[in-house]
């Protein structure tokens, strides 16, 4: 996992806990969607005993989206009388979400996999991944369509920025009654990840949506 900042170099950031995790709890009806790259695997590892559903595992369960869990879930619910059940989410900045999927596709363990990005630049990555059909290395999905609806409105009820963490462990802590306290992580330099700014341009434009889910979030 990558935690980098925009523009600048992105840092590895390695939390020695088990894989993130889709949480819902019945009793504080709270869904917890694991956004990809959103540092969240701490928080659930504490969360994850006061929880009754926990879907861990495979990146299709436990980095369920909204539209997945509106579908397959919800149902399940309402019939056992849990049709108030909210979610919450956190969203990164949409470039520095890239850059941390480019800093995290290019360690070590990926040299010579088709998703290694370990030979590109991350002006590279960004233009893959504004083609159509994209490489496989810059197959990383949307955090818009994460969050949104089948209509592209968001649906998620408590949506955080990723920047803003402070905020979405202290709602977690007041939902639960429980003190939510984030081990020790060790912080070194990966990668240097510029981006061009006539791409980032165009990026911005590609992802207005997400822009804006971000930038109105908590």
């Amino acid at each position: 996992m990558c935690l980098s900042l925009v523009n600048r170099p992105c840092l590895s950031l390695i939390v020695i806990e088990g894989a993130p995790k889709l949480l819902i709890s019945l009793k504080k009806r709270i869904c917890l969607l694991a956004m990809p790259k959103t540092g969240t695997t701490a928080v659930e590892s504490v969360l994850a005993p006061q929880c009754d559903m926990v879907f861990a595992g495979d990146p299709r369960v436990k980095h369920m989206t909204h539209r997945r869990f509106a579908r397959y879930i919800v149902p399940y619910l309402v019939e056992m009388g849990a049709d108030d059940v909210e979610t919450a989410c956190l969203i990164r900045e949409p470039e520095d979400w890239l850059r941390s999927w480019y800093c995290y596709r290019g360690r070590p363990a990926l040299d010579g996999h088709v998703n290694s990005t370990a030979d590109l630049s991350f002006s590279a990555f960004v233009a893959a991944y504004m083609q159509t059909p994209r490489p496989r290395f810059a197959q990383v999905g949307r955090q818009a369509r994460f969050v949104s609806d089948t209509d592209g409105m968001l649906a998620v009820k408590h949506l955080f920025k990723y920047e803003n963490f402070a905020a979405y462990t202290a709602f977690l802590e007041d939902r639960f009654g429980t003190r939510i306290a984030l081990p020790r992580v060790n912080v070194s330099p990966e990668r240097d990840a510029p981006l061009d700014p006539a791409l980032r341009r165009e990026l911005q434009d590609m992802l207005a949506d997400e822009y804006a889910f971000h930038a109105g979030a908590k």
